[in-house]
């Protein structure tokens, strides 16, 4: 989380932290639409969280 702390401002953690608590609070459809949608804009970091 330093890391992360160090490459990106606070607002953008923020919405980002905003927007996963949004779609989990929608349900399991929402969360596995999102997963899926992410994997298709960055196979990279879906492999990495091992999401795929």
């Amino acid at each position: 989380m330093k890391n992360l702390r160090k490459n990106f401002p606070s607002v953008i953690l923020n919405k980002a932290r905003l927007v996963v608590d949004t779609v989990r609070r929608k349900g399991e459809a929402a969360s596995s639409e999102m997963i899926e949608l992410l994997c298709e804009l960055d196979p990279f970091l879906c492999e990495h969280l091992e999401l795929m």
